[in-house]
C-alpha cells in the first residue's frame, strides 16, 4: 500500500466539536459523550464533517440546581480542567461551543494555553450561546458586557461567533445592574462552605473589585439610583425566569420570560440569517459549517491509501 499526498487524494479531516453545557445541564462525574441540553440543537444541525462530544463537569452555581452543589467558581475551574484534558486528547481541527456557564469554562480553559500551542493552532472556531462575558456590540442590541463583565481573553485570530438576545441578562445585563453585583458576590457561594463564601464576599467588597464599585456611593442620590436599578433588575430577572410558572396544577404565564433558553426554539432574527424560522442554535451551526468550508484549518486532511 502506498500513501499519496496529492491533494486530489486527500480527504478533509473530521472536525471535533467539544460542547460544554450551562448550569444544570451536566453534573459532577458526568461521563456522557453524546451532546445534550441546549447545545444538542447546534450539533444536530451539523453535517457529517463534524463529530461532536460532550464535556461533562459539575455545572453548578452553589445551591442551583441542587442545594448541596459546589460554588460557581469551583464548578468553572473543574470544567476547565475537564475541557483542557479533552483538548489535549483530541487530534485534528477542533470547534468549541459553550452555553452560559459553559462559555466561561471555555474561556478559562483557553486562558491556560499559549498562543503558539498546538491546540490553539488547531482551533477552527469558537461558538458562544448566552456568554456571561459577552463583549459589547457583537450582537445588535447588546450594548454592554454580559452579566459577569469582561472575562479571560480569547486566542487571537480564532473565529468566534456569539448567539444572544438583548433581553437575556446573562449576556446583556444593564451597565449598573444589581445582577452584576450578585454575580460578583456569589461566585464562591456554596451551602456547605458559607464561611468561605462570606470571606470571599468581604474581600471583594473591601477591595472594591465588584463591577459597580465606581457607580456606588453612600447618599440620597445613590438611593434614587438604586430604586431605578431595582426596577431594572426585576425586568431582567423576569426575562431570565421560565415563560410559565406551574404550582399545584396552576399555570401562570410570564410573557417576558424564557429569554435565556429561547435560542433552541425561537426564530433568531440576525442580519446574516435569511430564513425567518432559523433558531439561534441553527444559526450557529450554519456558521460553523461555513468555517469548516473556508478555513485552512478545516482543510487539514488525511492521506488516502491506494493499492500500488
Amino acid at each position: 500500500m502506498d500513501t499519496f499526498d496529492d491533494d486530489r487524494l486527500r480527504e478533509p479531516a473530521q472536525v471535533t466539536v467539544l460542547a460544554v453545557g450551562g448550569t444544570g445541564e451536566s453534573y459532577a462525574g458526568d461521563r456522557r459523550t453524546a451532546v445534550t441540553g441546549l447545545l444538542h440543537e447546534v450539533t444536530a444541525a451539523l453535517d457529517d464533517r463534524f463529530v461532536s462530544r460532550w464535556v461533562g463537569y459539575p455545572a453548578s452555581y452553589g445551591p442551583a440546581p441542587h442545594l448541596g452543589g459546589m460554588s460557581y467558581r469551583i464548578s468553572v475551574d473543574t470544567g476547565a480542567r475537564a475541557l483542557t484534558d479533552a483538548l489535549r486528547h483530541t487530534s485534528g481541527p477542533i470547534v468549541l461551543i459553550g452555553y452560559s456557564q459553559g462559555a466561561v469554562v471555555i474561556r478559562t480553559a483557553l486562558d491556560e494555553f499559549g498562543a503558539d500551542d498546538d491546540v490553539v493552532e488547531r482551533l477552527l472556531a469558537i461558538g458562544f450561546v448566552a456568554d456571561p462575558h459577552q463583549p459589547p456590540g457583537v450582537i445588535a442590541g447588546c450594548e454592554g458586557w454580559g452579566v459577569a463583565g469582561p472575562g479571560p481573553e480569547l486566542p487571537d485570530g480564532v473565529a468566534t461567533y456569539w448567539v444572544g438576545a438583548p433581553e437575556d441578562m446573562i449576556c446583556n445585563a444593564s451597565a449598573d445592574s444589581f445582577l452584576r453585583d450578585i454575580a460578583d458576590l456569589t461566585a464562591a457561594l456554596a451551602v456547605g462552605r458559607i464561611r468561605d463564601w462570606v470571606g470571599d464576599m468581604w474581600k471583594t467588597l473591601r477591595r472594591n473589585t465588584f463591577q459597580n464599585a465606581r457607580r456606588t456611593s453612600p447618599g440620597p442620590a445613590q438611593v434614587r439610583r438604586d430604586m431605578r436599578r431595582l426596577a431594572s433588575a426585576v425586568r431582567e430577572v423576569t426575562g431570565y425566569l421560565p415563560g410559565t410558572f406551574a404550582w399545584r396544577g396552576v399555570r401562570v404565564p410570564n410573557r417576558r420570560g424564557g429569554r435565556h433558553t429561547s435560542y433552541a426554539r425561537e426564530p433568531y432574527r440576525r442580519g446574516s440569517v435569511t430564513d425567518p424560522d432559523t433558531t439561534g442554535c441553527q444559526a450557529l451551526a450554519a456558521w460553523l459549517q461555513v468555517c469548516a468550508t473556508f478555513s485552512p484549518i478545516g482543510d487539514m486532511g488525511t492521506s488516502v491509501e491506494l493499492a500500488a
